[in-house]
């Protein structure tokens, strides 16, 4: 059984697999972001689409996001914040470590999610030191 990519030492099937694999909607912000974050590892880029309104689902390419997604090893993910401005908006500032072309990087977001009857979406993301070198 392999373990989830989002850091919860869980198996996948009982973690982000319930949400990406499973059509059971993902129960908070949270939640949802790191299951996006397995969808990347996984390259699961249906998932990625599917989880997405607004702004965000408007700029998103598929084709580019899965090309960029084959290039890369994602490493590990590191939620620092998390927290519900309302009812139906969330924000989650995470830290996402991979690997491209055999340097390592960081992309560190804060991520915007609303809820939209009953499912939670990614709407937006502002980048925080986008895509930095660390040694």
């Amino acid at each position: 059984m392999t373990d989830c990519a989002c850091g919860h030492q869980k198996p996948y099937n009982e973690c982000c697999g319930l949400y990406i694999e499973g059509n059971i909607a993902a129960p908070n912000p949270e939640a949802l972001m790191r299951s996006r974050y397995s969808a990347y590892h996984f390259r699961n880029i249906n998932y990625l689409a599917k989880t997405m309104k607004g702004e965000a689902a408007k700029d998103f390419d598929h084709a580019a996001t899965e090309q960029w997604a084959e290039q890369l090893t994602w490493i590990s993910l590191t939620v620092s914040s998390h927290k519900m401005k309302t009812l139906t908006q969330g924000f989650v500032i995470f830290e996402a470590k991979y690997s491209e072309k055999g340097q390592v990087r960081v992309m560190r977001e804060k991520s915007e999610f609303h809820l939209i009857e009953g499912h939670w979406y990614y709407v937006a993301g502002k980048a925080l030191n986008p895509h930095q070198g660390i040694s």
